[in-house]
């Protein structure tokens, strides 16, 4: 009965079918697994959280002269685009100052009309007035011109008395010497008669002596003659030199003002845009577009100090800028340039998804969280965008101090080094006290 039972041998050793099945398919997913793992590759992340903070940080809006606040036009919360008034100041004050200015540069220009004419010698030509005071001061240099013409005209006048009375000088001095030399060439005559007949004694020897005074007289008179029609015409040369010397004194003093009165023009012309601006300043506006985060100055009327911050915006449709913290024993693997992947806590990013970014800068020194006394580095990271999307397309809005959680992708690693990282710290930390 016992043979019976028995199994033949050929039953005995013939293995089951589904088994070898089994432990084949076993075999071929870990092939396939390990050849997946060795070829696959993940990115090595940093996992850091952080909040939005804005990309060109807050704005604070200021005055540079301060002055009254007429009216307040921003509201707290407020969008606002780039050049929209926000605040208006009085305008009394830079106002009459650049009018002033302007007052002053059309005096000036009209000066340097009259002063060019004087010099080129012809009649001013004047622009139109074009405001009451501008009149006034076109007929105050219009006056000015007058007496000008007038004090030339009597230095030329004193000139030409003296000229004159020098040349009358000179008729009279030529005359006078033409007499002289008359009267001596005459005693001359005399003379040479009067010598014979003294040697013959026709004449007595006085005769002959009165004869030699006479000419000696005459001589020298007409020597004097000669003498003072040479000091009449020095005396002419002189009136000459002197009318001439004062039309040019004249003309110098003229051409110092005008001188002057272009530099000062040209001073005037170069503080004008800054008259200009200032008043344009009275006029706060926005120097983007943003939203008014905050209002400084609530009351009209009330004065503000030079420099006092008047308003606060938030800078709007800008990238958006994202401060993590990475742990201490993560920064090694973050640097500048890294790719990230940003979540905004707020909107699910299984939804929503996340924004591509890339790590823009990085703190030199660890900062340590007072409260947990944990060390930390502050990495920043800009979006490539500044928005995120819903389904049909809206843009989801994305303010200042939002959550974030920060993905900092880096290098890329396969499957199967990841697995074999606890075996190979495992191999340099073996065997060790």
């Amino acid at each position: 009965m016992s043979d019976d039972i028995q199994p033949s041998g050929d039953a005995h050793i013939r293995p089951a079918v589904p088994a070898n099945i089994f432990l084949w398919a076993i075999a071929a997913f870990l092939l396939i697994f390990l050849l997946w793992a060795g070829f696959t590759e993940i990115d090595r992340t940093v996992r850091a959280n952080g909040r939005v903070i804005p990309s060109s940080q807050l704005q604070v809006i200021s005055n540079l002269e301060g002055g009254v606040v007429e009216t307040i036009l921003a509201k707290t919360g407020q969008d606002v685009k780039a050049g929209a008034p926000l605040i208006r100041l009085s305008p009394i004050q830079p106002g009459a100052e650049l009018a002033s200015n302007r007052a002053s540069g059309d005096a000036l220009s009209l000066k340097i009309l009259r002063l060019e004419a004087e010099i080129a010698g012809r009649s001013p030509v004047f622009p139109a007035a074009r405001n009451p005071s501008m009149g006034s001061q076109i007929a105050v240099e219009q006056s000015l011109y007058r007496a000008r013409m007038a004090e030339l005209a009597s230095l030329s006048n004193v000139g030409s008395a003296r000229i004159t009375q020098a040349q009358r000088g000179i008729g009279e001095a030529a005359a006078a010497q033409a007499a002289r030399i008359s009267a001596r060439d005459t005693a001359r005559v005399d003379l040479d008669l009067m010598r014979p007949l003294v040697r013959e004694g026709i004449e007595p020897r006085r005769s002959l002596l009165q004869a030699e005074n006479s000419y000696s007289v005459a001589a020298s008179e007409a020597a004097g003659a000669g003498a003072a029609l040479g000091r009449s015409h020095s005396i002419l040369a002189e009136a000459q030199a002197t009318a001439m010397q004062q039309r040019r004194d004249w003309m110098a003093r003229a051409g110092d003002e005008l001188t002057a009165a272009r530099a000062e023009m040209a001073v005037r012309e170069a503080t004008m845009p800054a008259y200009e601006y200032k008043l344009d300043r009275t006029i706060v506006r926005a120097p983007l577009d943003g939203r008014i985060n905050r209002v400084f100055v609530t009351t009209v009327g009330g004065s503000v100090r030079p420099g006092d911050p008047l308003l606060e915006m938030v800078p709007a449709r800008d990238n958006l800028l994202v401060e993590a913290m990475v742990a201490a024993k993560d920064i090694a693997s973050v640097r500048l340039g890294q790719r990230a992947k940003v979540e905004i806590s707020a909107y699910d990013s299984a939804i929503y998804g996340s924004m591509q970014g890339q790590v823009v800068a990085l703190s030199p020194d660890a900062v340590v969280n007072e409260r947990t006394g944990e060390s930390h580095y502050l990495v920043r990271v800009r979006t490539n965008s500044d928005a995120i999307l819903d389904k049909s397309g809206h843009r989801l809005r994305i303010g200042p101090g939002m959550g974030a959680n920060v993905n900092l992708l880096g290098d890329k690693r396969t499957v199967l080094a990841y697995i074999l990282t606890p075996l190979t710290r495992l191999k340099e930390t073996a065997f060790r006290e």
